[in-house]
């Protein structure tokens, strides 16, 4: 896969950007307000409105682990712009089923339907990287983080006005509204990408020997990686509130704000370090020792955050930890791209956004199980841990893994 790179690619990454930040905020409406929904729906049992609540969350998380190489893999094939569309139809299809229905059995088949028919965020990056010269690959993954960084910041709020004063129904009308609406934009306004079928070896459809591939290259690592970082991010997710209302004392709005810090600075630095990247791989330097100080420095964010006992500690830890969760998902999703022929991008970021996803779902599970059993401070230094591992796998890879020309990547694998 070739694209024609056209001079206002920049004023097409925006339009991806806005409707990326639209989606994100739109599927985060509901997020916070499903077991008061589920509540609704039944004479359900507290025991029973947490579980379907639980279940119906990860739903998506769980079938589009499985589906996101698969849509990469078609969009290799037959355009990045096509996969786009069809990521948006299937955010429309299910969100106007689940406003149509009030089943919890129901409800929970239409989201695992939503992971299985979505992977906008695969087919987002590809076509941004197939549009974006090669040089601001970084910058460019750096925006779409921050995209899904503010969608997640601003659709608990907009899901909370909209509940507020519509009901929470009206979260799934409006979902509807919005994925039709940037349906509409993205087929009008995105340029199409273009397939080079002269580039495409037969040898290279076995999907069996391109995993091979994927493996000799060590971009295994890089996807255990990407799923430590997640796994480590959502492990506090499932108990932070109680933890700030019960360690530290705080109220709704003091989670509130401790919960955004993160994402504010994800936001505010994503493009900033996409930029310092590609500059360091336009001078010929390696990226991984940047990574791997990353990694530890989130460590040892994590192992203060344990012993912290002040909401404006913890404020000031989790804003700083927010400065290096903007670099590493973008950069390590870089490096994968880098090291993967321009024509396989959109199954190998399939896997790191499956990787992304089961990292999610482990964390979350993971760190209600460790909070049952262990506690607080077990959590944030189990987050440590990983952390830690991380780094040590980047290190390891460093000598494996490199920013290298596609021209190298295609004599390696025809050798």
């Amino acid at each position: 896969m070739e694209a024609i790179i056209k001079t206002g690619w920049k004023t097409q990454l925006n339009i991806l950007w806005t409707g990326q930040t639209l989606l994100i905020a739109m599927l985060a409406m509901s997020l916070p307000y499903w077991p008061l929904y589920i509540s609704q729906l039944g004479d359900f049992s507290p025991g029973e409105v947490r579980f379907y609540s639980a279940a119906i969350y990860i739903a998506p998380f769980f079938s589009s682990t499985f589906s996101s190489p698969l849509w990469g893999r078609l969009g290799d094939k037959y355009g990045y712009k096509p996969m786009v569309i069809r990521a948006c139809l299937g955010l429309f299809i299910t969100q106007t089923l689940i406003l149509c229905f009030s089943n919890v059995y129901l409800i929970f088949t239409f989201r695992l339907l939503q992971g299985v028919l979505a992977g906008f965020i695969v087919a987002a990056q590809s076509w941004a990287l197939a549009i974006s010269p090669e040089n601001e690959r970084g910058a460019t993954m750096g925006k779409l983080q921050s995209a899904t960084a503010v969608g997640n910041l601003l659709g608990p709020l907009l899901g909370g006005v909209i509940a507020t004063y519509g009901g929470y129904q009206s979260i799934f009308s409006s979902s509807s509204v919005i994925c039709a609406l940037v349906t509409i934009a993205f087929l009008t306004l995105l340029q199409n990408t273009y397939q080079n079928t002269n580039t495409v070896d037969a040898r290279n459809e076995n999907q069996f020997g391109t995993m091979l591939s994927c493996i000799k290259r060590h971009i295994l690592n890089i996807l255990l990686v990407i799923i430590a970082i997640q796994l480590a991010r959502a492990m506090i997710t499932p108990v932070f509130s109680l933890f700030v209302t019960e360690k530290l004392g705080g109220n709704d709005i003091t989670v509130g704000v401790l919960y955004a810090a993160t994402g504010l600075m994800i936001f505010l630095t994503a493009p900033s370090w996409g930029r310092y990247f590609d500059r360091l791989v336009s001078k010929g330097h390696s990226v991984h020792t940047t990574i791997a100080g990353l990694l530890f420095l989130c460590a040892a964010l994590q192992s203060v955050q344990a012993y912290a006992d002040s909401a404006i500690a913890i404020f000031m830890l989790r804003l700083l930890w927010g400065i290096c969760l903007g670099a590493l998902l973008p950069v390590l999703l870089r490096v994968l791209v880098d090291n993967t022929h321009t024509r396989d991008h959109g199954l190998f970021l399939g896997f790191g956004n499956s990787a992304t996803k089961l990292g999610n779902l482990l964390g979350i599970i993971a760190g209600a199980l460790i909070e049952a059993h262990f506690g607080y401070t077990t959590s944030f230094l189990m987050t440590a841990l990983l952390y830690v591992m991380a780094g040590i796998v980047i290190l390891l890879s460093a000598k494996s893994l490199k920013t290298a020309p596609e021209e190298k990547l295609i004599a390696d694998q025809s050798s």
